[in-house]
């Protein structure tokens, strides 16, 4: 033992090894007289004595690592997992899309808000957090929204009392110059984008418009999700099963795709090379084709395409599909049916 670095350990006036740590104190190691002090580490009472201060080092410094049960950062690795901790039965029921969408904000909820205790948080001080993100306003919302999710999950799990939630009256920061506003397309914009677009940015465009999904959504929806009069989606926040009544145009149009030979074994929505789309680059891609096109409005967004499906599909869950389909047909019976087929290569 005499050849290996003892750690935390030192010489006392030259004669007397110590060991000196902030978990054990300052303690006198084993000593005979009779032996010069570079013997001393090699009997065996001074290596169990110096063994057994080591462990309690190494078991201090396992808990110095873990989060005091108190803390910000106990709770969200309670919620998230992590350091071998399982994830909450409500974390884990998320969709992998979602779980890493929440993680990027509990990180951030976790940096800033990661010693403190919890149960003693005041709504000045998830306000100061959420502000500290003011210049990207969607950013601190998501923050107040997640340390409010945080306290709904500890109260049901009876880690603070019920009804403790600092974040839940928190007001939405304002824009500078007001709330965006996603303005709904009209008719006559819908027939101009489908009848002018790239073929594959339409494909993305009608389902958007027949199903009111979100770009995520719409992206990685898959053929076997297309079954005939219904399209079967699992909606990628929430994970719940919903029936869309496939409309009529829509039907058509996806009819006319399958028999050109598209790969019903992927995904439907393709970019101009033929690879599946995200959520941003399928974004991206409708706002270049209305940007592209002379007489379109060029505040027109997917969003606002996707808020017109409103007036033109019918969506019930599973359990509810008689009725959507009793719905769609209302909704074909008065729908301007003028929109141009596209191609469906592009």
């Amino acid at each position: 033992m005499a050849d290996i670095e003892l750690l935390y350990t030192y010489l006392a006036k030259g004669k007397y090894w110590r060991f000196r740590h902030p978990a054990t104190g300052d303690i006198a190691l084993p000593r005979m007289k009779s032996l010069p002090v570079e013997d001393q580490p090699k009997r065996a009472e001074f290596i169990q004595k110096y063994a057994e201060l080591l462990a309690r080092v190494e078991r201090s410094e396992v808990v110095l690592r873990s989060p005091d049960r108190t803390s910000f950062r106990w709770l969200i690795r309670q919620y998230r997992g992590g350091d071998g901790q399982r994830p909450s039965e409500e974390f884990r029921a998320l969709t992998d899309a979602t779980q890493i969408d929440y993680n990027r904000t509990l990180d951030v909820i976790e940096a800033e808000l990661g010693d403190e205790p919890f149960g003693l948080a005041t709504r000045s001080m998830i306000k100061a957090v959420r502000d500290s993100h003011a210049h990207h306003p969607r950013k601190a919302h998501k923050i107040k929204q997640m340390v409010s999710r945080l306290y709904s999950w500890a109260e049901e799990n009876d880690l603070v009392p019920e009804g403790f939630n600092p974040a839940a009256r928190i007001k939405r920061l304002k824009r500078k110059g007001g709330e965006k506003e996603y303005v709904v397309w009209s008719t006559h914009e819908i027939e101009l984008f489908l009848t002018s677009a790239p073929a594959h940015v339409c494909t993305a465009a009608m389902i958007a418009l027949y199903t009111g999904q979100r770009a995520s959504d719409v992206a990685s929806m898959r053929w076997s999700q297309w079954q005939g009069e219904v399209i079967r989606v699992r909606q990628g926040k929430t994970g719940a099963l919903l029936d869309i009544a496939c409309h009529r145009l829509l039907r058509t149009h996806l009819e006319a795709l399958r028999e050109a030979g598209a790969n019903l074994k992927g995904t439907i929505c393709l970019t101009a090379r033929g690879r599946p789309f995200n959520a941003n680059n399928l974004a991206t891609a409708i706002y270049r084709a209305i940007q592209a096109i002379p007489d379109m409005p060029k505040n027109r967004s997917f969003h606002g395409l996707r808020y017109a499906a409103g007036s033109r599909m019918a969506m019930k869950y599973a359990s509810q599909r008689v009725r959507a389909r009793a719905a769609i047909s209302k909704v074909e019976a008065t729908t301007r049916p003028r929109i141009r087929l596209v191609s469906s290569r592009a």
